[in-house]
């Protein structure tokens, strides 16, 4: 087993992995969501002082629910822009249940807006991925063909090209079509659609396989 094989199925092993504790997650989820209910009831029964402190530990549980699920698309799309969001997500809940001072509050302010900083300035996204209904993969044109075999378990063959709008724009040149925006082509395992063209070039391919 060669090292490119050997990968390729370290992949596909980790992301197995993931899609179990995907569904271990999703699992505790559900079972967890009864729990608001009680936190209705008691904080319905309960005197003012009681029920303000009902109401920070419902705020703590919803948190840590909605923060579940974020990991877990992180798990699916391994994206720079869920990765950010989702430390955004802790770092408010930090800031609504556990701040206990001033100098809490403005660290956790603080963290908030370099955050923001980096997701607008300083990240570049290689592979943009959208999930249609028809189990469609959308990326960018430049994303590299072999990141994308390794994130997504595809199995594309790059024929000597590192991005995937060069693959894609080989063969129309191969089959002297021009590129044009929703142009279907394809190799022996998937199809390739051109989403978005601009100036000549291609910008976004949507990728999906063939069986």
């Amino acid at each position: 087993m060669n090292r490119k094989k050997y990968l390729l199925f370290l992949s596909k092993l980790i992301h197995l992995f993931e899609i179990l504790i995907s569904i271990m997650l999703i699992i505790a989820i559900l079972i967890s969501i009864p729990d608001i209910i009680h936190y209705y009831i008691d904080i319905l029964g309960s005197s003012k002082e009681v029920s303000i402190k009902l109401f920070n530990d419902l705020l703590a549980h919803i948190m840590m629910l909605v923060i579940a699920m974020e990991f877990i698309l992180l798990l699916v799309t391994q994206t720079d822009s869920t990765i950010v969001y989702l430390i955004t997500l802790v770092i408010s809940r930090k800031l609504l249940i556990q701040s206990q001072s001033m100098t809490d509050i403005l660290i956790g302010v603080i963290a908030i807006t370099i955050l923001f900083i980096t997701r607008k300035f300083l990240l570049k996204s290689s592979t943009v991925e959208y999930l249609n209904q028809d189990s469609n993969k959308i990326f960018s044109a430049v994303s590299k063909i072999e990141e994308i075999n390794m994130l997504y378990n595809l199995q594309i063959d790059d024929k000597g090209f590192h991005t995937l709008g060069g693959l894609v724009s080989n063969l129309f040149e191969n089959e002297a079509r021009d590129l044009k925006e929703d142009e279907l082509i394809e190799d022996d395992k998937y199809i390739y659609t051109i989403i978005k063209i601009n100036g000549g070039l291609i910008e976004e391919v949507a990728v999906s396989s063939k069986d």
